[in-house]
């Protein structure tokens, strides 16, 4: 990721567009943070707000005519906020929180003629810019037509605040000075920059006599001279157009004086269109709450219960529902900032590499986002270039990485022509968290499909390689994928089968040259298995896997044999396109356990019904995070006298593990009448584990086998140590780049498992 691809990533990202309000406001007042400081009730915090954006909050505080108020999206469920009667309620209640720096002196005289609200607004900007203009007036004082304002619209003391905050900032200001052709020709003549306040003396001789100004810049045709404050577009005075133009003009001045384009990049000046998408689905209507005594205005609690009806418009849709962003407080544009400093800038420890490994890559952000934000791929691409430079460690994806080696191993591994068949026309595909959740279902899956389709049905067994594709090892995942393009060439080339939805994705985008299509979708063309099947009393809930969310024939296939089954089911609140990931997806669970655990809940929460999932993964997740959910295949394959689906427990990450292997022996013995390879000779130690004692292993992701494996080399070898209360063995042992430590005692049916944790850390008599 380069800069220039940074830059555009975050322009998509529209978090930190202005809302509604804001953009509406010819001189951009950030409506959202004054009204969330007047509903927790801090006045000052809001005058703080007006302060740092009002020329004279004083004036513009009590007389703004609100042009923002027809945008507010509360107006679209209710009322629009009382804007500026609650500016109005600030303003009267405190005093200037906010005295914005003065620049140096950068030369250049600048004259401004007339002295109403925008040609004092000119004059403090400029002088805030560090350009002291000279306001001239033939009134006797500032102010224009504000001074025939009655004093409860606009009290005296805020015209007096006015001309101290002019003086504070060293503005000039004559007054009683005649504006006639004469003068103004030859104050013209010693300025370098002139604005003529057209509201307050009106259109003045010489160049500010002929022609209307350039609308982006109130520029006139002598350069130098810049024109406003006329009325507003309705033909109406309007306070707020005085400012905008005062501060247009100021702008201008500014750009003229440092001899640069008057026009460059000034879209966003004034009222201006926003990119800001805010959902109301879900928020109450609500009606304005005026105040009880209307010629007194609010009172605290009045403006307090008026401010609390915002919405506080942001976009954040994705925030909301994608549980890894929340946990690393980051919406889009922030995120991809953190990671292109993690990648392109940080030299020494790399501190958002587990935010990066953390994602998903399960895209329910990219489908929600207004813009197609890819959080997925710029947290996927990241973990590639990481790899591929030697800035990212093995140890996040080391578990998952190993659990596919595992499933490519001789142990797991299978390809076979149908029983009785030289050839395959399909080839089932279960996939590797299937077959190691439920490889019963493998089995009956296969022998209805082998029974109900002609040609052949050949079986593998194997991992398609995603776990290497999301960890970013691109080597890795190419070999796998080859590896696989070549077993299924021997094969003869038939149609896959595929029961996995993350298998299924990856076929269709990096072997499209193969031939694949849904276990589902063959299903639904299929007379189904005849049989007393249990149902659940009551409707499921229907979980789709993130990796579904482009396969509208998978979810409409699911969806078709549940109606066939007489399975009632109920779609939860996010399903389909914009289904979340269980904690499987990119490996979440394993670069950082407690957020996919958080994942499974979140999933698991969208219905309080019992669910149903058609994902090996998602089912065990949600099992485990204490959802009683089904598998599709369960009511598919399952008799009547079977115990209940929703009751099956989660196999775990040991469990997964061995169960792949034991399925490679049982179809080897029970088809093809085969043996399968010899098992080494730890696989025959009999241990016994407390079920306490056994989630606390599947949480440290330590397999039985792992366990197996230091006991053998303890027991083989003598290397343990004694505790002399308990008795107990503590012994190590490292098969390939994990130390692994267990805590055991014989018995008489073998060993008695009491804790195990494992590190990284070469011991220093270890040979590498």
């Amino acid at each position: 990721m380069d800069q220039l691809q940074l830059r555009e990533l975050e322009a998509r990202c529209i978090q930190e567009e202005q809302p509604f309000c804001t953009a509406a406001c010819p001189i951009h007042v950030d409506v959202r943070a004054f009204m969330a400081a007047l509903a927790r009730d801090d006045v000052r915090g809001a005058r703080k707000v007006l302060d740092r954006t009002m020329p004279f909050p004083e004036i513009l505080g009590r007389l703004c005519d609100a042009p923002c108020r027809p945008f507010c999206k509360r107006g679209e469920i209710g009322d629009p906020l009382a804007i500026g009667s609650l500016e109005r309620f600030c303003v009267s209640r405190t005093q200037t929180m906010v005295k914005l720096p003065k620049l140096p002196n950068k030369g250049g005289k600048v004259a401004v003629f007339g002295a109403g609200l925008s040609g004092m607004t000119a004059a403090l900007d400029l002088a805030r810019k560090g350009r002291p203009a000279t306001l001239i007036t033939p009134d006797d004082d500032i102010g224009g037509r504000l001074r025939s304002l009655p004093a409860e619209i606009l009290p005296g003391e805020a015209l007096a605040q006015a001309r101290t905050i002019l003086a504070g900032y060293g503005v000039t200001v004559m007054t009683a000075t005649s504006l006639d052709d004469a003068a103004v020709t030859n104050l013209i003549d010693q300025y370098d920059a002139v604005y003529c306040d057209r509201d307050a003396v009106g259109a003045l001789a010489g160049p500010f006599a002929a022609g209307e100004p350039d609308p982006l810049s109130l520029a006139l045709a002598q350069d130098g001279c810049f024109a406003g404050g006329g009325l507003g577009t309705d033909g109406n005075y309007s306070v707020i157009k005085q400012v905008e133009d005062g501060r247009r003009a100021a702008l201008s001045i500014e750009r003229f004086l440092q001899k640069v384009s008057l026009t460059a990049q000034r879209d966003k000046e004034g009222s201006c269109a926003t990119r800001m998408v805010t959902v109301i689905d879900g928020i109450a209507p609500a009606a304005e709450i005026p105040p009880a005594d209307p010629a007194q205005g609010y009172t605290p609690a009045e403006a307090r219960a008026e401010a609390g009806r915002c919405i506080l418009c942001e976009c954040m849709e994705c925030v909301k529902q994608c549980v890894y962003l929340r946990e690393y407080k980051e919406y889009p544009k922030t995120l991809v900032r953190r990671i292109y400093n993690n990648l392109a800038i940080v030299q020494g420890t790399r501190n958002a590499n587990k935010m990066i490994n953390a994602c998903s890559l399960c895209g329910q952000c990219t489908v929600i986002c207004p813009h197609d934000f890819p959080v997925a791929e710029v947290c996927r691409s990241t973990r590639q270039e990481m790899v591929a430079t030697g800035h990212m460690p093995p140890s996040p994806h080391d578990f998952a990485l190993e659990d596919m080696r595992f499933s490519q191993s001789e142990a797991c591994r299978l390809s076979r022509h149908q029983p009785g068949h030289d050839a395959s026309r399909f080839l089932f595909y279960p996939g590797c968290q299937l077959a190691g959740s439920a490889p019963d279902l493998v089995v009956r899956a296969y022998e209805f499909l082998s029974g109900n389709l002609t040609g052949g049905v050949g079986l593998m067994l194997g991992c398609c390689g995603i776990p290497a594709h999301w960890a970013g090892q691109q080597a890795l995942f190419a070999e796998t994928l080859d590896g696989f393009r070549a077993e299924v060439a021997q094969m003869g080339r038939p149609t896959l089968i595929a029961a996995c939805s993350s298998c299924l994705s990856v076929f269709r985008e990096f072997a499209p040259d193969l031939a694949v299509t849904s276990l589902w979708e063959v299903l639904d063309g299929l007379e189904l298995p005849a049989g007393e099947r249990r149902r659940p009393e009551a409707a499921l809930a229907l979980h789709d896997p993130c990796t579904a969310r482009y396969q509208d024939g998978v979810r409409t296939s699911v969806r078709s044999l549940c109606a066939k089954l007489g399975l009632a089911v109920v779609e939860p609140a996010l399903g389909g396109e914009l289904a979340d990931c269980c904690g499987y997806g990119g490996l979440m669970q394993f670069a950082n356990q407690p957020l996919g655990t958080k994942a499974a809940l979140v999933k698991a929460g969208r219905s309080r019904r019992d669910g149903l999932a058609y994902c090996a993964m998602c089912r065990d997740n949600l099992a485990a995070a204490g959802r009683p959910v089904a598998h599709l295949l369960d009511y598919l394959f399952a008799a009547a006298a079977d115990p209940d689906p929703l009751a099956r427990a989660n196999p775990g990450f040991s469990g997964r593990h061995e169960n792949r292997a034991r399925l490679k022996e049982r179809l080897l013995a029970s088809l093809w009448q085969e043996t399968s390879v010899a098992r080494p000779a730890h696989a025959a130690i009999p241990l016994l584990i407390a079920p306490e004692v056994a989630a606390l292993l599947d949480s440290r992701l330590i397999l039985e086998e792992d366990v197996r494996k230091v006991i053998e080399h303890a027991e083989r070898s003598g290397r343990y140590l004694i505790h002399p209360g308990t008795g107990h063995r503590l012994a190590s042992f490292r098969p390939v780049r994990v130390t692994y430590w267990i805590e055991y005692e014989t018995i008489d049916r073998g060993f008695r498992i009491h804790n195990g944790y494992s590190h990284r850390m070469r011991l220093p008599e270890e040979t590498p």
